[in-house]
């Protein structure tokens, strides 16, 4: 009976749900200024420096790309005019498999897929690739993302959309867990109950033997004495 309940324990035990906390990404980013330098770009920063305030571009780039360079060449001679509305957050992907990820998810949540570099957001404005043709664009999207009262952070975004969806499996995991556990209890009492049955039936069998043995002694023994 013992082992029984053990064994009844231990299972319920093994499907009990035990909560782990995934510890939360860190990338690596370099700023508008590291980036020139990675790229080995000339600059002046003299008279830029980067406040809470600054529209935020995210750039997804590979080290060496050219257009990327060309993106990065494009902001620097802009600066003096446009420095103080914008700062480059950039996450080179060619060789970074977490920030390669990072890219991926941003694309699907802007609706934009991501399929090659640079890939550049202002707000929730996306521009995949870079030409020329895009500075008015880019300059128009760094300005109505600085002024804008409800300025759009695709990062903010994705981590509400990651909390979600770990909300939602957890809700799920913990659902699926109790209808499991309820399941074992449900079999561990019903085991309990045959067992107990299967041992009153064993135990009137027993006494059922041992009065007939009983009853054959005394036939016996009046034989013996007749």
């Amino acid at each position: 009976m013992k082992k029984v309940f053990l064994a009844i324990l231990i299972s319920v035990l093994c499907f009990i749900p035990f909560s782990v906390n995934a510890e939360e990404k860190e990338y690596k980013t370099l700023n508008l200024d590291e980036a020139l330098k990675e790229e080995e770009i000339n600059h002046d920063f003299s008279n830029y420096k980067e406040t809470d305030d600054q529209a935020i571009i995210y750039l997804f780039r590979g080290k060496g790309c050219a257009y990327c360079k060309k993106f990065l060449t494009y902001l620097n001679s802009i600066v003096d005019d446009y420095g103080k509305y914008f700062k480059v957050v950039s996450y080179e992907v060619w060789y970074d498999n977490d920030n390669a990820e990072l890219m991926e998810k941003v694309g699907n949540l802007l609706g934009q897929k991501a399929e090659g570099v640079p890939y550049i957001v202002i707000g929730d404005k996306v521009f995949a690739g870079y030409a020329e043709s895009y500075n008015d664009e880019i300059k128009e999207a760094i300005k109505k993302q600085y002024d804008s009262k409800n300025e759009y952070d695709v990062m903010k975004k994705l981590a509400e959309s990651s909390d979600n969806s770990e909300e939602v499996a957890t809700k799920s995991s913990d659902t699926t867990a109790l209808i499991i556990i309820v399941n074992l209890l449900f079999v561990a009492v019903a085991t309990v109950i045959i067992v107990l049955f299967n041992n009153k039936n064993k135990l009137e069998i027993m006494d059922k033997l041992e009065e007939m043995d009983s009853v054959k002694k005394t036939k016996k023994g009046a034989k013996n004495e007749a």
